[in-house]
Parts: structure tokens; sequence; C-alpha cells
């Protein structure tokens, strides 16, 4: 038909030319029926989409406009996946589009009713979610000012207004709101969430701000689970997020912390569930170590049952925050190998790669150092009396030079003798080997890089400023070649000392609290499984043989 035709390719002044035929003849008729059959506006192709609906979806606005001035009915109209002109209007954010196409709606001069849309609109009806989706305040404000009651509207998943919006981050749209109708703040969607949750859960700080301003006891509300919002940022939060609750005062742990949900779950199980260690630092207290969920399990109890034989780790260092504050009560905790499982490659294959791999660091490490120890800095003299001696054999920087290579090289090949011991096949000699040469190979790294460190400083010792920069670039280094090794090497031993905990401490940063739960990998085939106990609905928790 001619009138989709110019409505989808947008010839804006053949359609005003139309539209004032049409509206000429309609005029000159007596017979509804012909007025009707001359109706363009009304006309739908075989998608149920009137040229208003086409125009909207070309983006065309001025013809819209032009067909909207010429008939409002129209914007009304639903097509067969119940979309109307209007709604498309708002979720396209077109607000003078908006007011024309609503000026009619109120013709009997009342404000407050919506009962003309609701006896006109047909199809979706969620107005005011659409304007809170498309981010524009205006429009809200202009949709909510001709029917106020849409504020109460829920969608099809059973969420308000406000909840919406809360969930998706419309700032300008959740101010409208909360001005228009505070009590929203505590009417709760379907799942039994109320619009606070929605927007902890999705990260939306600015929003749960200024909830909480308007309504400080909204922190307090409880989800159909029993659940705050510290156990929704413990769940599905980031650690980030959490600071800022927290810097911000909008939050404070000891309050929230101990509250407990219809599992019996505090947010510390939760952030255990979910191995989020760096949130599970940031909310563990003496008053909720301790406390037990409905199974009877503390977070470190969940944490033991949970931890794969493989190294996982978030598990790890999850399990080492809970171990070191409860190593105050009970000193002997952290030496103790009943709550620090060994790890183990993936399969057998994975164990040659892992031991070939090491092998071959170990040897780089031992050639090395054995090179430097023939290449020593400031060479040898050539002349008597001191032919063939270091030339800064008095040098005391030499003597720390040549005692840190020598520890590298011995202990790099102390730890190659141990991997290959560890390729004989005996599981109990995999893991005693193990234990021995990874250590070794982590102290001998580092000795190999402080060796290096004195080499270069005791050349250019006369340039100070470039002393200066080697001094800022190794302390750096070695931090960060710390907290990359350092836990790979003693989260793998059963026993971990006082030293190595604060040190773990600082290696947080190196979790990722918002990745998925994908991460978890089968255990071996080998591992026999006794009993399951169940810590929530949808969470269970498998007990080791310990056979």
């Amino acid at each position: 038909m001619i009138s989709f035709l110019l409505a989808r390719a947008g010839h804006s002044s053949v359609v005003k030319g139309l539209v004032a035929s049409v509206t000429f003849v309609s005029a000159k008729l007596y017979d509804e029926e012909e007025r009707e059959r001359l109706d363009l506006y009304f006309v739908k192709d075989r998608d149920g989409d009137t040229p208003l609906h086409l125009a909207l979806k070309s983006h065309q606005m001025k013809i819209a406009s032009c067909l909207v001035k010429a008939n409002k009915g129209a914007s009304f109209l639903a097509n067969k996946v119940g979309i109307s002109p209007l709604y498309l209007a708002v979720e396209a954010g077109k607000v003078s589009l908006v007011k024309e196409m609503l000026k009619s709606t109120c013709n009997d001069g009342t404000k407050g009713r919506n009962t003309t849309l609701d006896s006109r609109l047909e199809g979706r009806r969620y107005l005011a979610h659409a304007a809170l989706k498309s981010m524009r305040a205006d429009i809200l404000n202009v949709i909510l000012d001709e029917f106020p009651s849409l504020v109460d509207e829920r969608d099809e998943e059973g969420r308000t207004c406000l909840s919406f919006g809360a969930s998706i981050g419309c700032v300008a749209g959740v101010r409208v709101l909360i001005a228009r109708s505070a009590k929203s703040i505590y009417v709760c969607d379907d799942d039994g969430s109320f619009p606070i949750h929605s927007a902890v859960e999705k990260g939306n700080f600015r929003v749960v701000d200024m909830i909480r301003r308007c309504c400080p006891d909204s922190k307090h509300l409880l989800n159909r689970k029993g659940q705050n919002i510290l156990h929704i940022v413990a769940s599905s939060g980031s650690w980030i997020f959490l600071k800022l609750l927290i810097l911000c005062y909008v939050i404070r742990i000891k309050d929230l912390a101990t509250e407990q949900d219809m599992d019996g779950n505090t947010p510390l199980h939760l952030a255990t569930l979910k191995w989020r260690p760096r949130i599970a630092f940031s909310i563990k207290m003496k008053t909720n170590l301790y406390i037990q969920n409905n199974s009877g399990l503390t977070a470190l109890d969940i944490a033991e049952l949970r931890l794969q034989s493989n190294y996982i780790y978030r598990e790890r260092m999850t399990l080492m925050i809970l171990l070191w504050d409860h190593a105050d009560r009970d000193p002997n905790l952290m030496n103790t190998t009943k709550l620090t499982r060994p790890s183990e490659p993936l399969n057998r294959e994975g164990k040659k790669d892992y031991i070939n791999a090491l092998l071959v660091v170990a040897t780089l490490v031992a050639t090395v150092t054995f090179a430097a120890g023939f290449t020593i800095p400031g060479g040898f003299n050539s002349s008597a009396p001191n032919l063939g001696m270091a030339t800064l054999a008095t040098d005391p920087r030499l003597f720390i030079f040549l005692l840190l290579d020598t520890l590298a090289m011995q202990s790099s090949i102390l730890a190659i003798v141990s991997l290959v011991w560890a390729q004989l096949g005996d599981p109990a000699l995999f893991r005693s080997s193990m234990n021995f040469a990874l250590p070794l190979l982590c102290f001998a790294l580092a000795s190999m890089a402080f060796a290096f460190f004195f080499g270069v400083v005791m050349t250019v010792q006369h340039v100070r400023g470039l002393v200066l920069t080697i001094y800022i670039i190794t302390g750096l280094f070695f931090c960060m070649m710390c907290s990359i090794i350092v836990p790979h090497v003693f989260l793998q031993r059963p026993g971990l000392g006082f030293f190595w905990g604060l040190l773990f401490m600082l290696c947080i940063l190196l979790v990722d609290d918002n990745e998925e739960d994908n991460h978890q990998i089968s255990t071996h085939k080998s591992m026999k499984r006794a009993e399951s106990v169940e810590i929530s609905g949808n969470d269970q928790v498998e007990m080791p043989d310990t056979t």
C-alpha cells in the first residue's frame, strides 16, 4: 500500500499531501462506514504495523509527527507482537512526540486517572519501564503527569518501576520515582526483592546511595530468602563496590555481617560459597567467623569441605583468609595438615607437563648462575702479584654477589634432583618431592635476581642516579615476583607459617572476585565421595572420603 511505502521511505512532503487529501475527502463523507474505509491511519500490514509503526521503526520522526497530528488514535494500536507506536516513541526517547500522542488521552480535563489509557492502549502497557529503559527522566515525568498510577505498575517479570530503574542504573529516573512516591522503596517485586536489592545486585552505587539517603533503614530490608544487602554483595557483588559502600558510609559491616538468611548463612558464608576472597577479607570479624548455618557449618567448614584437590587460586586464598583469623584462637591451626589439602595436577599427563616445565626453569637457573660465577663483575687481574684474582675482591658486594649466585645454583640443582624423583610415578613420592622442590626453586629465582642486582650496582656505583633507579626497579619487580610465585608455591603446602600468612594477605589483590563460577574443575576420578551436606537450597558441599 502506498501509505506504508511512504512512511517507510521517509517522503515527508508526499505524506503531508496525502494526509491533507485524506482529511479533506473524509470531511465530505457522511457515511461512517465509508469514512472508516478511507481512514488509512488504522490500516495494518501482515505484521500488524500501521504506517505510524513503520515511520517510528524507520526513525522517520517528521512523518511520525505528521501522522500523529492527523490522527492520534493510531498511537495506541498494537501490532502482532504487542507493541504500540506510543511505546516505540517512549523507547526511542522522543519527548515531543510522546506529548503529542498523549494530548487526546485526558481530553475530559481530569488528571490522575488512567482509565482512558487503559481503554485505548493496546499491547504492551509498561510505558514507565520503557521510559526508564531509554534513560529519559523527562519522558517519565510526562507519562506520570498524565497517569500517576503507572508508578505502581509492574512489568512481565513482576518488577516495579523503581526496582527496574534501580537495576539498570537510571539515576535520574529513580530520582523522579522517589520524589513522586517514596513508599515505593518498601514495595518488593514478585520475587521478594526490594529496589535497593536490585541496585546492589547490579552494582549501581549512586542508586543505592540515593535510596539510602531517602530511607536510611532500607539497608536492613530482607528479600524473600531473608538476605540483606550485604548478603547480596557477598554473593554477586564486587569488592570495589563493597569498598564504595563502606567508604561512603552507606553500610556498616558490623551492623549487617552477623545477620543470617533463611538457610542460616551469614554474608561470610555466601562469600565463601562463591569463593570471593577479597569480599571475605573485608567482611570477616570475630563475631561472624564462628557462626554456624542451619547445617551446623561455619564459613571455614564450608571452605574446607568444598576445596578441590586441584589448585584453584580463589579457593586457596579464601581458605587462607579464614584460617588466618581462626589462628588467633588456635595458633597451631596454620601449621596443621588437616585444613589445607595439597593440590594435585589435573591428570597423569598434567603431572608430566608440570614437572617438565619446572625442570626447564630449574635447569635455566642452574646454567645462568654457573656462567655468572666465572664472569664476575669487574673481571680479573691480568698482572702479578694478583694474577687471575678478582679485581673487586675487597668489595663486600662481590662477596654478596657470589654468595647469592652460589645459593641460586645449588638450590636449582637440588630442585632438579628432586623433580627427577617426582617423575617415577609414586604418588606419595611425587607430593614429597614437589614440597621440597618448589620452595627451592622459588628461593633460587629470588637469589638469582638479587645476585644480578648486586653485580650491576657494584659496576656502576659511581653513577648515583643510575644506582637509585636500579634500587627502585629491583624493589618493585621483586615485590611483583613474590606476589606471583609465592602463592603458587606455598598455597600448595600443608602448613603455613606466620611470615607467609602476612605475605598472602597482600596477594588478595591478584584475585578476581567477579569471575564467573565456571572456574570449577573436575576433581580426580580416583577421589571418592561419601556423602553430601546440604548448605542451602541450591548449594551442595561434598564430603571427601576419609578412609
